[in-house]
């Protein structure tokens, strides 16, 4: 059915998918959000100089009431719209919309429209259009179409859109989710940052999207997909939930949101671990996630290579929980530098989180000070956890003195892993590779482990193996071995000291002390 009207009648459609991201959606915002985002001035300039509408380009709308919707072809009847009244322009768009010509008043004050006969009709007709058709949508867009035809479950169901519009329901239901994942991290974005005030529209969104769909490397070695590694699920309405504690995901998730859609320095070529600033983050998933193990009664006993059962925390084995950890030193009236060894254990396991450095580090039951061979490990990582939280001003003792506090790193680097040379019965075959003169170096010690069958025993389980290779690949130890000779030259700084302990370090040494039986 057609019928004649002049587009000063017709109603811009307050419900099509690309201006849901308006928080006013009167027809003056509809106007200004074309003309900014959507080249209408352009249109506009065409069609006055064709003097109509093309040939093919027919308005459809659908009647409400005694007032006539655009469901198709909102842009062409903004153009008509300003050209046929100046005062409908947008402030600041005058320049751009030229002088109506004969022609628009002679053919355009009264146009045939098409008339449609429900909401439904209009959504196939814009699929065929917009998503599949001549004039495709961008990723953004379609899965705006979607999610705002889905209403949150309050409008057509995925079913009925995949009915109407021809597209899979697996289709449909990722581009929700999609979509409003990307918009629920840009209000939290927004809200946190009131500076940043660019329009959904004109947001780059692949980049974001790609992050977390990409498996990446985590530990190195291990490929593992980012709703897997992250927790992520949805619920019946398509929202995303993470397993992860709010803020830590919300955390991850706005960093994502700084680089890809900010600054632009990720894109669809990089995958998580290439986000600048996230691997303490993606460490801080893990220890989440062990202590969360650890902690759910539920879960069954961690088990050794052979599938026995470990044995309980406290008891020699798994993370060194204790029965009652007394306080930590925090003050400043025992600084770190001292010869007196914290021989409770430092704080409780499953502190602070997302740690910076070494404050979580945990050897309660673990490292006996009347233990001759514990004791160069106990006295370093004692001064080592000193500088991570013993405050100086407004700083750490470990920001405060970055020189120093790597070559305690590197100390306790090096006796943790002679230590479990020891603990496993290969410190003597080491020694007799070394030669009359020689002294162990920390050098010599990880060329020994290296050897295939000696790291398979001094690492049997294999996250320790990852913990290790990482340490190994990021050439740890020559960074601190700089740092010891040549401090002039690399210029330790507190985050290249986190970004050691973020990189591997932490985990590799916490997980030595646990080992400790």
């Amino acid at each position: 059915m057609a019928i004649r009207v002049s587009p000063l009648d017709l109603l811009l459609d307050t419900e099509n998918p690309r201006f849901v991201i308006l928080q006013s959606r009167e027809q003056a915002d509809i106007r200004k959000y074309l003309v900014t985002y959507e080249d209408v001035c352009q249109l506009a300039t065409d069609i006055n100089t064709y003097g109509s509408l093309l040939p093919g380009e027919r308005i459809v709308v659908l009647q409400e009431g005694d007032r006539y919707v655009v469901v198709e072809g909102n842009r062409r009847t903004c153009s008509l719209q300003m050209l046929l009244n100046r005062e409908l322009i947008p402030d600041g768009f005058a320049h751009r919309i030229p002088h109506t010509s004969a022609s628009i008043l002679t053919n355009c004050s009264n146009i045939e429209v098409d008339i449609l006969p429900d909401r439904n009709s209009a959504l196939e007709l814009m699929t065929k259009r917009h998503i599949d058709g001549v004039k495709q949508w961008k990723p953004l867009a379609k899965k705006q179409f979607f999610a705002a035809n889905y209403k949150n479950g309050q409008g057509q169901s995925v079913h009925d859109l995949s009915r109407i519009t021809g597209v899979r329901e697996g289709d449909i239901k990722e581009d929700i989710r999609d979509y409003k994942f990307f918009y629920s991290v840009y209000e939290k974005y927004c809200a946190a940052h009131p500076d940043f005030n660019k329009e959904i529209v004109v947001l780059k969104t692949d980049p974001f999207w790609r992050i977390f769909k990409a498996k990446f490397e985590f530990p190195v070695g291990t490929k593992v997909s980012p709703r897997e590694f992250l927790g992520i699920s949805f619920d019946d309405t398509f929202n995303t939930i993470s397993s992860l504690p709010v803020d830590l995901f919300d955390r991850i998730t706005q960093l994502v949101f700084e680089k890809a859609i900010v600054e632009e320095t990720v894109t669809t070529r990089h995958v998580l671990t290439d986000v600048e600033g996230i691997h303490s983050l993606l460490q801080a998933v893990v220890d989440a996630e062990y202590n969360a193990a650890e902690d759910d009664p539920d879960m069954p006993p961690p088990q050794d290579e052979n599938g026995t059962e470990e044995p309980p925390a406290g008891e020699g084995g798994g993370h060194p929980h204790g029965d009652t950890p007394p306080p930590a030193n925090h003050g400043n009236d025992n600084p770190a530098g001292n010869n007196t060894a914290n021989t409770t254990g430092g704080p409780r396991p499953g502190g602070p989180s997302p740690r910076s450095f070494f404050e979580t580090i945990c050897w309660n039951g673990k490292l006996d000070p009347a233990n001759q061979q514990h004791q160069g490990l106990l006295y370093a990582i004692n001064e080592l956890y000193g500088l991570s939280n013993t405050n100086c001003g407004r700083h750490k003792a470990y920001e405060s003195f970055p020189i120093a506090s790597g070559m305690v790193l590197r100390t306790v680097y090096e006796q943790a892993l002679r230590l479990r040379l020891m603990q496993v019965g290969l410190w003597g075959a080491y020694c007799q590779t070394l030669r009359n003169s020689s002294f162990p170096t920390l050098k010599s010690m990880e060329d020994f482990i290296n050897i295939e069958a000696n790291k398979a025993t001094v690492f049997p389980n294999r996250d320790m193996v990852l913990f290790y290779d990482r340490v190994i690949a990021a050439t740890h130890r020559d960074f601190l071995n700089a740092n010891i000779h040549y401090p002039g030259n690399i210029n330790v700084t507190a985050a290249s000291l986190e970004a050691i302990a973020a990189g591997g370090m932490f985990a590799l040494i916490q997980g030595i002390i646990n080992m400790i039986n």
